[in-house]
């Protein structure tokens, strides 16, 4: 069984090797636009859960995409550690924020 491991791990790492090797041989090419695509509102909030707040920022991007489109709301946490249940209330963030908006 080790040496199928083994055999299975050596593989991985000739591969991994092999495209490395094919992506240096690849032309690669970064553009940024100098003048900004569009601008972002962020608003501070919070929700309470057993009596502990957890803050986020609501992201709010300003304008519209060629071809007409509103781009999306993003919600972010201040710190890593927010509980799943609070996580899942993304949608309701975004929700309330816009029915704030109307």
């Amino acid at each position: 069984m080790r040496k199928t491991t083994y055999k299975c791990f050596v593989r991985n790492v000739m591969t991994l090797k092999q495209n490395q090797k094919r992506m240096e041989k690849d032309t690669r090419k970064i553009v940024i636009n100098k003048t900004p695509s569009f601008t972002e509102i962020w608003h501070e909030g919070y929700i309470e859960y057993n009596d502990e707040e957890y803050k986020f920022w609501l992201i709010h991007p300003q304008g519209v995409d060629p071809h007409g489109h509103e781009f999306e709301c993003e919600v972010r946490w201040f710190f890593q550690r927010v509980p799943r249940e609070v996580r899942a209330m993304y949608p309701y963030i975004i929700e309330a924020f816009k029915q704030t908006e109307k």
